[in-house]
């Protein structure tokens, strides 16, 4: 076989030489013999290296006639003892299957018969082996030879390096490289990390990763690749740039093309040529395919930078003027894109910033243009909407109380702090001022109160249950009466909700509760509440029938502690109705007597220890026809022996307090539900309840079931064991935690106490009687939190995700569940609680994150991987 005639794939170059030769259409050496070293630089993806190579190679070779053996100038390198260990090394490091090698049929056929696999397996073959093998012709043997000693002679210099103890001689630098490239084959715009380099690379184990670096850096220097936002890609050349040195015939042709990417249309370009717009059309379509036919047989490429940007561009809807200018991408990209046929997307582009097809630093371009009306503050992007950076402002500095005048102020320094130039649709100016007074009044972020003050309060955040359920609204009928009652009546609620005074406790309620529900339920002035139709000349009257006589004081403070005005607003606004009754310091009113007979049946008909007065009143209508409902007065219910109050009687008691005392501790065990619906009006009830609960006289076990303490003590419970339960929890869990009895169950807590098989209300409530803990209802249960805290769905939510940094949504509904016993967690009120606070949640991972910049750390580090 004539050498010149040997196919380059046997003749021993390395892979990218090889590869490199068969794009160029270099088939065999004779063809390869015509290159010199200037010629050979010339075909691209082949470098110097690689052109010093082959030409040594050629030098190595001798080129006898037709049939000639192909030999080196020295006996074959293969067969020297001394490096025959390293040769085989070598060999395995490289190792081919024999079905894979250059070689003719029949002889690759005849040695994989002979049970030949690998390469490593005939490297050492002599001619004499090969001639000992079954139907081995003799130019079969020739075509092994020469290739095996090809094979061995191009890696003699690297055999020899690792014969002398270099191990890195049994890797090739330029065949790294090639097949690091090789991974933007299919994906040229592809972000490739180093991890994902040594899981497709196919390096061995011991491959040092510094060396691998090493060629990294070396491609980074050579401008083969490039690092952006922790991921290599691959470098190509600008298109603008090629431009310049594209080796077009006719110059216009380039000046047609530089045109256009500076913004020209092809009318005017036509028109200063003296061409058809369509001919100016055809030209640059016939150019760039000149362009990119060049380019490709220079580069091996087929894409231009600007490429990197053409999903983006046709998928994608955006202002291309006003993009460039946020996403940081020159007009031209845009242009070149459009003369590439590319037609603009009209997706929203709020949706780039969760499309992985994208790379990182392109979505994070997306959103930092999809944020640019928007500040950026305490790690949240909050819209550059004048109601959206008041809400921010209140948050920020409104935790106590604050005028709306001293609010206007600090919200427009609040501005000029985050950088926000005087905008007259932003700041807050005297030609706003009223219509902002009147929207920040409506505000489900604060409480608006008396003589224009306000303090932020997340409305949304609360579940209400336990206020509505102790202020029982449903019970109250053709009544008006002051919120201050309730502020009086209901101290611990109050506190529990935070509820400072009437005035907020009036205006949460304008906000919680809808108009026209509970027997007609609306607001009246500032802080009043009315009920259906309320006449107060009628129950002023009633009252003095039920009180007189009493002096103005007495009246006023009866008047107070029914509806709760200020003493001061009943004397001087609401006294002047029953004027008539008043002489001489005293209102008195003539009580009709009831006769003794009416008065005997009466008094037999109630037995129970308490009634209110309308119950009195309405049975006595129903005992003696025709009664006159006046009779049920002040002086014949003393008569009967009954304790008078302002809407109730007691009778066997000398007080409320006593009664309620007996009803909540009568019985070992008690359902009350029944009793908080009775006594909603009568404040000595609940505060006679939250006074034994405290006392630890009795517990609830369940929602609305007591069970009395000595029935407790029966079973070995002692007060000093439930203080060691107390501290032994709070010892547990720590100052500032939120808990549940089911989350430090999980957690490993156990106490003596859980013997006793109560459900974890029973355990909560044992800990509410202790000062050192707060509770608030969450979804239906108790969670608790260890110091002074006004606990609400949202604060509890957000201090979880900031505990964990992100969590998946269902994760989190599910640890609401399964870890804090919460009930009913239901997704669409879960995302709404944590509306408006700093977790960001991506609703297309469906994931919370305690911030934004949370969010954008763990997608880069996600791309990074």
């Amino acid at each position: 076989m004539d050498i010149k005639e040997l196919p380059i794939e046997s003749a021993g170059f390395s892979n990218r030489a090889r590869h490199a030769l068969f794009r160029a259409g270099v088939k065999t050496v004779g063809e390869l013999m015509e290159y010199d070293e200037s010629l050979l630089l010339q075909i691209p993806n082949l470098g110097k290296g690689t052109a010093k190579e082959i030409m040594q190679k050629l030098e190595n070779m001798d080129f006898p006639v037709e049939g000639a053996e192909l030999v080196k100038k020295e006996p074959p390198f293969r067969l020297d003892s001394e490096y025959k260990e390293s040769i085989l090394e070598y060999t395995k490091a490289k190792d081919q299957r024999i079905e894979n090698l250059p070689l003719s049929n029949r002889p690759r056929n005849q040695l994989q018969k002979n049970g030949f696999e690998m390469l490593s397996d005939i490297v050492f073959l002599t001619r004499s082996d090969l001639q000992s093998l079954p139907a081995m012709g003799e130019k079969s043997i020739t075509e092994v030879l020469a290739f095996v000693d090809a094979f061995v002679t191009a890696n003699e210099v690297k055999i020899r390096a690792l014969h002398d103890g270099d191990m890195m001689a049994l890797w090739d630098t330029d065949e790294i490289k090639h097949s690091i490239l090789s991974l933007y084959a299919e994906d040229g715009f592809r972000g490739v990390s180093f991890k994902e380099i040594l899981e497709e690379v196919s390096l061995p184990d011991e491959y040092p990763q510094s060396e691998l670096k090493k060629i990294i850096g070396q491609m980074l220097a050579d401008k083969q690749l490039e690092y952006v936002d922790y991921r290599l890609y691959r470098k190509y050349y600008c298109f603008e740039e090629y431009l310049d040195k594209a080796p077009l015939k006719d110059e216009r042709d380039r000046e047609i093309i530089r045109r256009r990417l500076d913004g020209e249309t092809l009318e005017e370009i036509g028109t200063d040529l003296d061409i058809t717009r369509e001919r100016v059309r055809q030209r640059a379509v016939k150019a760039i395919k000149k362009i990119e036919s060049a380019y490709y047989k220079e580069t091996g490429l087929e894409w231009f930078d600007e490429d990197y940007y053409q999903y983006f561009y046709s998928t994608y809807s955006f202002d291309k003027k006003e993009g460039s200018e946020w996403l940081g991408i020159s007009p031209a990209v845009w242009r070149y894109l459009e003369m590439r046929d590319s037609k603009q997307g009209q997706k929203p582009l709020v949706e780039a910033v969760d499309d992985t097809s994208l790379d990182v630093g392109l979505r994070l371009k997306a959103k930092n243009y999809i944020n640019r009306n928007r500040v950026f503050i305490d790690g949240r992007w909050i819209e550059k909407r004048r109601g959206q950076l008041e809400d921010e402002a209140i948050r920020k500095y409104c935790k106590e109380d604050m005028s709306f005048d001293d609010f206007c102020l600090t919200y427009n320094a609040f501005l000029k702090e985050i950088g926000i130039p005087c905008e007259e649709d932003l700041y807050i100016t005297d030609a706003v001022i009223r219509t902002r007074k009147n929207k920040l009044a409506g505000s489900r972020c604060l409480l608006w109160k008396k003589n224009e003050m306000l303090r932020y309060y997340d409305i949304d955040s609360r579940d209400y249950t336990d206020l509505l359920d102790e202020l029982n609204l449903d019970a109250y009928e053709n009544t008006e009466l002051s919120t201050m009652k309730w502020m009086r009546d209901h101290p611990d609620v109050m506190r529990r909700y935070d509820i400072r005074d009437q005035y907020e406790l009036h205006n949460l309620l304008r906000k919680i509760v809808p108009e026209g529900s509970y027997h007609n339920f609306r607001l009246g002035k500032m802080p009043t509440v009315i009920f259906g139709a309320f006449d107060m000349e009628r129950a002023l009257r009633d009252l003095l029938i039920e009180h007189a006589p009493v002096t103005t004081d007495e009246f006023a403070e009866l008047v107070s502690e029914e509806y709760g005005y200020d003493k001061r607003t009943v004397i001087w606004t609401y006294l002047k109705s029953v004027s008539v009754y008043y002489h001489d310091g005293v209102y008195t009113i003539d009580q009709k007597k009831m006769k003794p007979e009416n008065m005997r049946q009466l008094k037999e008909a109630l037995s129970d220890d308490f009634y209110y007065i309308d119950e009195v009143r309405k049975k006595y209508m129903q005992l003696v026809p025709d009664a006159d409902p006046d009779e049920i007065n002040a002086f014949n219910l003393k008569t009967m022996g009954f304790t008078l109050r302002s809407t109730y009687v007691l009778q066997n008691y000398s007080s409320a307090d006593a009664y309620f005392e007996h009803l909540l501790t009568e019985n070992e065990i008690i359902d009350i539900s029944r009793y908080r619906k009775r006594f909603t009006y009568v404040v000595s009830f609940s505060n006679k309840l939250t006074e034994l609960k405290r006392n630890l006289k009795i517990v609830e076990f369940e929602p609305d079931q007591i069970i009395r303490f000595d029935r407790l003590e029966k079973g070995g419970v002692t007060k000093a064991s439930i203080r060691e339960y107390c501290d032994k929890v709070y010892e547990f869990v720590g100052s500032g935690q939120y808990f549940s009895v089911q989350s430090i169950r999980q957690a490993g807590f156990e106490h003596e106490l859980f013997d006793l098989g109560f459900s974890d209300w029973f355990y909560a409530n044992l800990l509410l009687a202790d000062e050192r803990f707060s509770y608030g209802r969450v979804y239906g249960n108790l969670i608790l939190y260890t110091g002074n805290e006004s606990i609400t769905i949202t604060s509890f939510q957000v201090n979880r995700i900031n505990e964990h940094g992100s969590i998946d949504l269902y994760a989190f509904m599910n640890e609401l569940t399964d870890v804090y016993g919460c009930n009913d967690v239901d997704r669409y009120h879960v995302v709404e609680k944590i509306k408006g606070t700093g977790v960001f949640y991506d609703d297309i991972l469906e994931r919370l994150y305690a911030s934004e910049s949370i969010y954008d750390d763990e997608l880069t580090a996600m791309e990074a991987i």
